[in-house]
């Protein structure tokens, strides 16, 4: 038996969460990738691949930080797996959470209320920065043994090499299928989907945060400082940043 630090919530009974009931609105998301491609196209890839595992959630698992681009993702898998029937009120989706220890309070506060809203199990992983360890460490302890794909919530510009949006881990890495269905997105279509079907995200991109890390690498975005009539300094929310390019202007890292 592999020998691995894991915290497991189910539905947020670890913590005193309030039951918080989620307004999926699968309905307005299904409406909405009529009218957006992307959306459209990422929703059949989830459905493809939830599809070859017979929707068998041992098989497959989501990687969750609580940052906006795997919300994004969570909230498309949670619609593909409402509206396939094959997910019921006591079923949980399997859900990975890579914890750095120095992370900010407003992402774990958000993240323990996604545990309840969208009814996640959430195995909590101590990670050192080093992906491929903890990778073989889930590969080999109990709770892990049985999952083939992992659900990213990758977009391009987070990389600078190659990838396609369902594409198995290299050789030499432990043996997973990536699944990446946002990776073509841009940034101001993460915001789209967000703002306009009222999905809830971490209240940090509120305060002027648009790409979120830890808290020792992460700070505002400092293209949307602005100041008042009063002359007092403010942050305009992240969906007001008009360059996606600057995205990753708060971080150092």
């Amino acid at each position: 038996m592999a020998t691995l630090a894991l915290t497991l919530i189910v539905n947020g009974n670890l913590s005193l969460l309030e039951d918080i009931t989620m307004d999926c609105n699968i309905d307005a998301v299904l409406k909405f990738a009529e009218q957006h491609e992307f959306v459209k196209t990422s929703l059949e890839i989830i459905k493809k691949c939830l599809e070859s595992y017979d929707y068998d959630l041992k098989r497959f698992a989501l990687s969750f930080n609580g940052g906006k681009d795997c919300t994004v993702l969570l909230h498309l898998m949670y619609t593909v797996l409402v509206s396939s029937n094959r997910f019921s009120e006591k079923d949980h989706l399997m859900t990975l959470y890579f914890e750095t220890f120095d992370n900010f309070h407003e992402i774990d506060e958000f993240i323990k209320q996604s545990v309840s809203r969208y009814r996640l199990e959430l195995m909590s992983m101590p990670f050192d920065g080093d992906w491929k360890n903890v990778l073989t460490k889930l590969k080999n302890a109990d709770q892990g043994k049985t999952i083939d794909a992992i659900f990213l919530g990758t977009r391009e510009t987070d990389i600078n090499y190659s990838l396609k949006p369902v594409q198995r881990t290299d050789c030499d890495w432990p043996d997973f299928l990536r699944v990446n269905p946002i990776l073509h997105w841009t940034y101001h279509e993460v915001w789209t989907f967000l703002r306009q079907l009222n999905v809830p995200y971490c209240n940090l991109y509120d305060r002027g945060y648009t790409s979120i890390g830890s808290r020792s690498t992460t700070s505002v975005n400092p293209l949307l400082k602005t100041v008042t009539a009063e002359g007092n300094v403010t942050y305009l929310p992240a969906y007001r940043l008009d360059d996606p390019n600057a995205e990753r202007s708060g971080r150092s890292k």
